[in-house]
């Protein structure tokens, strides 16, 4: 095992991450807020420093980067990220505790979602822009890692991964994942800007419309206003959010291969068709419940509210329009989308290589592919059934794979479960955290369970289940666990 590789590479993300704290040290020192510009400031230059320190200290030792070391990396970064973006959360005084501010930052990082604030409106732009920037560098870090690292590892099934990028065959994992941020970093931020112009043009205003466009496009679900996106009562921003969830949901190579002139490729790959007709089946799905609900609010109000949910809930950001006091605490809920809809939704989530949570489409189409194979295999036992998603054909070793994430993803989610009602959390709300924080589609606690305390109201040993949860279901929890594996240290 070589550490330092690992420290090396650890390090120049620290870097990375400093350098982002100087966008909301700008915005404090223009918003006259000198004691906050001072705050981030002073944690990017204790971030750089650390992370500088590590990457130059470790330069002339880092060795070979192979698998074992991509497995603790892909832990790690996660982890390491969250700490450092705690740092001036803590100091500045928002939210001030130091698991309220880990918490906050962690479930930024891994576009959870989830939050401690209360009162977005009172809280500075620079907390505001700083928790939108977590999310939005979180989205990217996600796409770079499932595209260069992931997929090479072998994660879950994620062998079966399409990618329109070059595999660059050779070439050293740290190498692999540099080209991969080159390639992708300009697609992010072009569809960040287009996104942004759009709900700028819509009546948003600058500062909420660039915050909402970098959470929306890293499927996050941080707003500026406590009632979210309800707050705006918008039909044209509710749409054009959807519009942005979506294009976050699908995998951010065929965006690069579309930029470059190739847009054949979404025709040809599988899991574009699987999102397009989830998204269809939502939309008829939402038109039919809005003309049986026969509610006083209409079927137009219940359509625009069901769909949006809908959506947001495949896409695991955890946005809602729902108007306040629609239901439970949040007034988050969605009258007509069931919970247990909710749940399904998040669990699958978006493409892979895509800034969603939850288990992926490829897998769940893996999984439905292989239950009708073994259907068949009823009537015509010695039968030849090959299963392939797209034209790809899936060995049998990829959906041992994927069935295997299945099943961990299963005992996950009920231990998590468990951990949360042991700190006296309902069972309801326990099972429905342990969905929402391993999905990373937080914000939709109180759409699934009403009765819930906030976040914020939460025991400490709660949150810091929860941030495991959220660490766990961003690192494709076989990595966690490989970690745990003591044959892992082994050499």
């Amino acid at each position: 095992m070589s550490y330092t590789s690992v420290f090396h590479c650890l390090g120049w993300a620290v870097v990375l991450l400093a350098a982002l704290m100087i966008l909301p040290a700008l915005t404090a020192m223009l918003d006259g807020n000198t004691a906050l510009a001072w705050t981030f400031a002073a944690s990017a230059v204790l971030s750089g420093f650390f992370g500088a320190g590590f990457a130059m200290s470790t330069k002339l030792e880092a060795g070979q980067f192979g698998k074992r070391e991509g497995f603790m990396f892909l832990v790690l970064i996660w982890l390491v990220l969250s700490l450092f973006s705690a740092i001036p959360l803590h100091f500045s005084g928002f939210p001030g505790r130091p698991i309220d501010a880990f918490f906050e930052a962690i479930s930024g990082i891994t576009t959870t979602g989830a939050t401690v604030f209360e009162g977005l409106e009172e809280i500075p732009p620079a907390i505001l822009l700083w928790r939108a920037l977590l999310q939005w560098g979180g989205g990217l870090l996600s796409i770079v890692l499932a595209v260069s690292l992931v997929s090479h590892l072998g994660i879950g099934g994620m062998e079966a991964f399409q990618s329109a990028l070059p595999r660059g065959e050779g070439a050293s994992l740290p190498a692999r994942m540099l080209q991969t941020a080159q390639d992708l970093f300009w697609i992010y931020v072009l569809l960040t800007l287009f996104g942004a112009l759009a709900l700028l043009t819509a009546g948003m205003s600058a500062f909420d419309a660039l915050c909402h466009a970098f959470t929306a496009l890293s499927t996050g679900g941080f707003s500026t206003r406590d009632g979210g996106i309800a707050a705006y009562d918008s039909p044209l921003i509710e749409l054009l959010i959807m519009v942005i969830m979506i294009l976050g949901a699908m995998n951010f190579t065929l965006h690069w291969a579309a930029f470059n002139g190739r847009f054949r490729v979404f025709r040809e790959n599988a899991e574009i068709r699987y999102l397009a007709a989830a998204v269809a089946f939502l939309a008829f799905a939402g038109i039919a419940l809005s003309l049986a609900s026969g509610t006083e609010r209409g079927v137009v109000s219940e359509l625009r509210e069901t769909v949006f949910m809908a959506v947001s809930a495949l896409t695991t950001t955890g946005f809602s329009n729902s108007q306040p006091g629609a239901g439970g605490p949040g007034g988050l809920a969605a009258p007509l989308l069931a919970p247990i809809l909710i749940i399904g939704l998040v669990l699958v989530g978006g493409a892979a290589g895509s800034t969603t949570g939850g288990m992926r489409l490829m897998r769940a189409a893996v999984l439905f592919k292989q239950a009708q194979r073994e259907l068949l295999r009823l009537s015509h036992p010695h039968g030849v059934s090959p299963l392939r998603l797209g034209k790809m054909r899936i060995q049998n070793p990829i959906i041992w794979s994927v069935w295997s994430f299945f099943f961990i993803l299963i005992l996950v989610l009920a231990a998590t479960a468990l951990a949360l009602a042991f700190f006296g959390l309902p069972a309801d709300t326990a099972v429905a955290a342990a969905v929402l924080a391993i999905s990373n589609a937080g914000p939709f606690l109180h759409s699934v369970a009403p009765e819930a305390p906030s976040y914020a109201d939460m025991p400490d040993g709660v949150k810091y289940v929860l941030a495991l949860g959220m660490l766990a279901g961003r690192v494709e929890l076989l990595a966690l666990l490989s970690l745990l594996n003591p044959a892992f240290w082994r050499r």
